[in-house]
């Protein structure tokens, strides 16, 4: 007997439970329908809000996706000691290679420098009247893809400054810090907008629920003096504010893939006058490349 008594009472707990829930979600639908205009601005407040740092953030990663399409590998410019011969230059070389983050490396001798040397820069004659070749053997390294930062390639750049037989290196990263800096400028943006947009919808969210609050301020006053719990009143308010954001949510899913979509032709466009192929992803886009 006692068995089926606790039985039966863990039933009516339970069917109470659910009874509520499904009030909860009923009021907050008919609160919502109640007011269709007012449910509409606020859906439309929260997508906009969301939509914004979400295309910044979908420009940014697209930006940074071309920035690493379109511009060239950062090089190390390796400038040999000109009293070193054939064989000791190609020692140095294999000291080089023999570096950790060395992906490549093209030799250029005296001669072959001296050769490049007369045939852009138009300074030949004045090659041909120094008795000696003043220009030394060049080394251009190519650093591997995890060597193509700023820090890695400064590493790099001191260890192969400090290789027997080298007498200056020079990095040619000055396009490559500059386009860091943008890149980093733009997502910090991105990140700024993203955080004040979403304070912004909570905000709208909150100020939503307490005009709900206040507008059915009667009804909650008879629903206490009948014994209803603050967690009872306030259960459809919550619902209804997380119906908002998660409708708001959606709405702006929908208008990012909007504008992504109408910013493909003219993304296309810039890049053909650069003679050149890119394509803007969306959020299901820039998953795959991640993947």
């Amino acid at each position: 007997m006692a068995n089926n008594a606790k039985t039966a009472k863990s039933k009516a707990l339970r069917g109470g439970w659910r009874e509520q829930w499904r009030y909860a979600w009923m009021n907050a639908i008919k609160d919502m329908l109640r007011q269709p205009l007012a449910t509409l601005l606020t859906v439309m407040v929260i997508a906009i809000s969301l939509t914004l740092p979400s295309v910044c953030y979908i420009v940014w990663k697209n930006v940074s996706t071309a920035a690493s399409q379109w511009y060239p590998t950062p090089q190390l410019t390796v400038y040999l000691d000109k009293s070193l011969d054939d064989d000791a230059a190609l020692k140095v070389l294999d000291a080089i290679k023999a570096e950790a983050g060395v992906e490549k490396v093209n030799y250029l001798s005296r001669e072959e420098a001296r050769g490049e040397f007369r045939n852009w820069s138009g300074f030949g004659g004045a090659l041909d009247m120094l008795e000696e070749n003043p220009l030394p053997a060049v080394a251009i390294v190519t650093p591997k893809m995890s060597f193509q930062s700023s820090d890695t390639l400064n590493t790099l750049r001191d260890r192969v400054a400090a290789v027997q037989g080298v007498e200056e290196v020079r990095m040619d990263d000055s396009w490559f810090a500059r386009l860091a800096a943008l890149t980093g400028l733009a997502g910090q943006i991105a990140a700024i907008i993203g955080v004040l947009m979403i304070v912004a919808v909570f905000l709208v969210i909150g100020n939503s629920v307490r005009l709900s609050i206040f507008s059915r301020r009667d009804t909650i006053n008879v629903m206490k003096l009948i014994g209803a719990t603050d967690g009872f009143i306030l259960r459809p308010f919550l619902n209804g504010g997380a119906m908002l954001g998660f409708a708001g949510a959606l709405l702006s899913l929908v208008l990012s893939g909007a504008l992504v979509w109408q910013l493909e032709s003219v993304v296309a466009g810039v890049a053909k006058v650069f003679g050149t192929t890119f394509t803007l992803h969306g959020w299901a886009g820039m998953r795959r490349c991640c993947c």
